[in-house]
């Protein structure tokens, strides 16, 4: 028995720390809740949808990943870091530049929105037409997450979070399955998400910002016309703010780039069937591996308290070191549980994509990359962010260029190998960099 009450004081003293202290725990646990359902929301539309429609789905996502990049979308992680060291203006600031940024990648949409209407795809046409809605209302309210990031508070950041997943994927879920017969049923299923997740994000925003008091800081700064001093502080912040949000935007935008551009080379390149297998392929490790990257997400959190605290550099990188050793074992697990169960799934699952398990099981393998990606924490959170983007272009270059040759040798099969070494050259060089920096 008194073993028994040790055991349970070390349990409640572990769980305290985890879901109190860094966070960590209610990281994990949101993921634990939203994997399932992301696995849900594949499974289901995978079904539904045609190999051809499933495809077309994946590709529009892709498309509009990489247009919503002209936005600036490394705002939302700059506010967060800004917030995190006590500087509660950028929220309001970060959001104003988003509003008025969103022109340029609704813009970008309609133009190639008309390119296929003129050459008679009206389908994609029509796609991209539908994207707009979500560039110009729904993405700028995506800011909620930088201000929970920033305060620390992952409790709330989870459970908005899976209340997103619930109202953004149901909808369009039960659009797929009663219209699965109609020809249109692809821009259905894309209007209602992008519908959805602006109805969430709007009341989400409003929520965080009047509950840690964001409201108003900006106009608050402005009124107080004793303050000069301070004014001219916030204008130079607001000026370093510019600059340091169109570095991260590219460096954002780039960390996104390369999957959602070698979709969209495989779709042009192999066609809409190969791309419904590419993204499946993908879908199950990237999903998977977000057990391990949820709670790596608390890493910048300590790094920037480790700044506020006047650490050197040589202490932050032992912590990265720490975070690797940390980090390998469930990830290996993780690994092989995976490539295990990826058979079974896609055989009681997936029965009409059965003939390609083959493929998710290879790819299973860049779930070992994550291990390395505690590095790239240390370069973003010292904001060393030319660094980061000279070495994500080199490995963006890489990948594009090695995914143009090898589809046209080796088809879908080149594409799945070339995406698993990208992963582990894009880690191990922000490894290697981060220790000949030292």
């Amino acid at each position: 028995m008194p073993n028994l009450k040790r055991l349970k004081i070390k349990c409640c003293n572990f769980l305290a720390k985890r879901f109190t202290d860094d966070g960590a725990g209610w990281l994990f646990l949101q993921q634990l809740i939203i994997a399932p359902m992301s696995l849900i929301t594949t499974v289901v539309l995978a079904r539904i949808l045609s190999i051809s429609d499933y495809g077309y789905y994946k590709y529009i996502l892709n498309m509009n990943a990489i247009i919503a990049m002209f936005g600036l979308t490394g705002m939302y992680g700059i506010a967060s870091l800004n917030i995190q060291r006590g500087q509660d203006n950028f929220f309001d600031l970060a959001f104003q530049y988003r509003k008025f940024l969103r022109w340029l990648p609704s813009f970008i949409a309609l133009v190639i929105s008309l390119y296929y209407f003129y050459y008679q795809n009206n389908f994609l046409g029509l796609l991209f037409l539908i994207s707009i809605f979500f560039h110009f209302f729904a993405d700028a309210y995506l800011m909620y997450t930088a201000g929970l990031s920033g305060k620390g508070a992952f409790k709330i950041l989870a459970i908005l979070e899976m209340i997103n997943y619930f109202i953004s994927y149901s909808p369009p879920i039960l659009a797929a399955y009663f219209f699965k017969t109609d020809v249109n049923v692809v821009a259905i299923v894309v209007l209602i998400t992008f519908v959805c997740q602006f109805i969430f994000r709007y009341f989400a925003y409003h929520y965080v910002r009047i509950y840690f008091g964001f409201k108003n800081n900006l106009s608050q700064a402005s009124l107080t016309s004793s303050e000069t001093s301070l004014e001219n502080l916030n204008l130079m912040r607001d000026k370093n703010f510019e600059k340091e949000s169109l570095d991260l935007s590219v460096n954002t935008s780039l960390g996104g780039l390369g999957n959602n551009a070698a979709g969209v080379v495989v779709f042009n390149r192999l066609g809409s069937e190969d791309k419904a297998v590419y993204s499946l392929a993908l879908t199950f490790a990237d999903f998977a591996s977000l057990f391990i990257t949820a709670p790596m997400n608390r890493i910048i959190l300590c790094l920037s308290k480790m700044t506020k605290d006047n650490f050197s550099d040589r202490k932050k990188i032992n912590y990265i070191r720490l975070q690797f050793k940390k980090y390998f074992l469930p990830t290996l697990l993780l690994t092989l549980v995976t490539m295990l169960a990826l058979p079974l799934v896609y055989k009681f699952l997936f029965p009409k994509y059965f003939f390609s398990y083959q493929y998710a099981v290879v790819y299973s393998l860049s779930i070992l990359a994550v291990i390395f990606s505690p590095a790239v924490s240390y370069f973003y959170e010292n904001r060393h962010f030319k660094l980061l983007n000279i070495l994500q272009i080199i490995a963006l270059i890489i990948n594009l260029l090695l995914l143009f040759i090898v589809t046209n040798y080796f088809g879908l099969w080149g594409a799945i190998i070339i995406s698993i070494i990208i992963k582990f050259i894009t880690n191990l060089l922000f490894v290697g960099v981060m220790y000949v920096r030292k």
